[in-house]
């Protein structure tokens, strides 16, 4: 064997142990770090909807708005109350047949006073009935935030599952470029190829390195996001498991039913139909305004009057003057504003005009619900075909890499045609990170859209 063919052999050789660990690399590279909490999709969104802050405060509004309807009911019931005064009268001056000091007295009064509203108008009723719509409407605020936030959750989670995916997939390719820089440094040593290979390979290795720079800034990001939406603090130690290849093509959605059930379960709509309800329970309660109210009064009272002196009769004889009576009372008010400037009358015709506004704000959310059902739908047909096609896309890059590798090998190929080989097969797996997490975007938009829960996207 000659000087030139022994070099051959060992270049050879030199490349076939450089290639041989890179994919064992790799792996090592993407182990699955250890933290103290796991949680795969659907539990990171039972976990937020647990913890998050917005959504506590929504639930003490709803509190609040119980107690308020509870206030509002209590000015139907009853109202008992108790009184004591106590007044002392001291003469100044007196003329004429009086004595000043039969005058000076102390009066002491108590009182026990029942009243009970008979009828108002009904504008009672309507006012309970109105703050109990108030309590539904502010639910349905609430479950809409919940919507919000499972919808928020699932795209962060999403997100962060392709920043990873990306990193990974970066990984691989810096291995796959240093492998290469490291052959075109062998093949160069042994005089085999110039060295402006290894200058085009150290420049694509460092252009991966950049990205893949990126791809891990990236991944801490969403990281961050992610726990912020479940209430926890920066570096906290969770894991988000899962992976986008998690992900089942072969469920169908007839467009028919979806735009149904979003007429059925969007909170939206609902929202729009309390205040409806609310609207016209003021605008009746502007009307009651205009009635009679009649009022049941009941009152016990004990009354004493003490005077400092005793009076005198025409025979000039002292006799006890001082008073207590005891008694009680009953009867029936009724009030009528016959006249208030207009004040009811332009209430209900405010009301009446803001009812209008809400049936059209109706049609319209209605409208725009029925569009965000489609677009959901045809982005997860859309997107679920860029799966299948990225996918085999992925499988001939990885031949077509595999290929030109063997061909550098065997000296017949060129660098150049390697690294447009390895360019492919990057953009490729990304090409599928990308449309299978857009798929699961349109999943989560579609059930968004339809008002439904599905946390795992199951």
């Amino acid at each position: 064997m000659d000087m030139n063919c022994w070099r051959q052999s060992v270049s050879i050789l030199t490349v076939l142990f450089l290639l041989w660990p890179a994919a064992a690399r790799a792996a090592e590279a993407v182990n699955v770090p250890q933290e103290s909490l796991q949680l795969n999709l659907q539990e990171a969104v039972e976990l937020g909807l647990e913890r998050n802050r917005g959504i506590q405060a929504m639930e003490f509004a709803v509190q609040r708005s119980r107690m308020e309807a509870k206030s509002v009911r209590g000015r139907l019931l009853p109202r008992l109350s108790a009184g004591f005064s106590e007044t002392y009268v001291e003469n100044i001056d007196a003329t004429g047949p009086s004595d000043e000091d039969y005058i000076n007295q102390m009066q002491e009064t108590w009182r026990v006073s029942l009243q009970q509203p008979l009828y108002a108008g009904k504008t009672l009723i309507n006012s309970y009935r109105k703050a109990q719509i108030q309590e539904q409407a502010t639910r349905l605020e609430k479950e809409t935030e919940e919507k919000k936030l499972i919808r928020q959750i699932q795209e962060e989670f999403l997100q962060l599952l392709k920043a990873r995916e990306d990193r990974r997939s970066l990984e691989q390719t810096v291995e796959r470029l240093r492998v290469v820089h490291e052959a075109m440094e062998a093949f160069v040593a042994q005089r085999m190829a110039p060295y402006v290979d290894v200058l085009q390979a150290r420049v694509e290795l460092e252009d991966a390195l950049q990205q893949l720079s990126q791809a891990r800034n990236a991944e801490v990001i969403y990281k961050i996001s992610l726990d912020r939406l479940l209430g926890f603090d920066e570096g906290t130690g969770i894991f988000y498991a899962g992976t986008l290849a998690d992900i089942d093509l072969q469920r169908e959605f007839d467009l028919a039913q979806c735009r149904q059930t979003a007429t059925d379960q969007r909170i939206e709509l609902q929202l729009i139909q309390a205040n409806i309800k609310m609207a016209e329970k003021e605008k009746q309660i502007a009307s009651g305004q205009k009635l009679p109210k009649v009022t049941l009064q009941m009152n016990a009272i004990d009354y004493t009057r003490d005077y400092d002196e005793p009076g005198f009769n025409i025979l000039s004889q002292p006799y006890d003057r001082d008073q207590q009576n005891q008694y009680w009372t009953a009867g029936v008010s009724v009030e009528w504003n016959f006249f208030s400037g207009g004040e009811h009358y332009y209430r209900g015709q405010s009301m009446e005009n803001e009812i209008r506004r809400l049936e059209q704000l109706f049609d319209d959310t209605a409208a725009t619900i029925q569009t965000e059902v489609q677009s959901a739908y045809l982005r997860l047909q859309e997107a679920r075909q860029r799966v299948e096609a990225t996918r085999y896309g992925l499988q001939t890059a990885e031949e077509a890499y595999r290929m030109e590798k063997k061909r550098l090998e065997m000296r017949v190929g060129t660098i150049q045609t390697l690294i447009n080989a390895q360019d492919a097969l990057t953009r490729a797996d990304a090409n599928l990170n990308k449309a299978m997490r857009d798929y699961q975007l349109a999943l989560a938009d579609l059930y968004y859209a339809m008002g439904t829960r599905n946390y795992a996207l199951n």
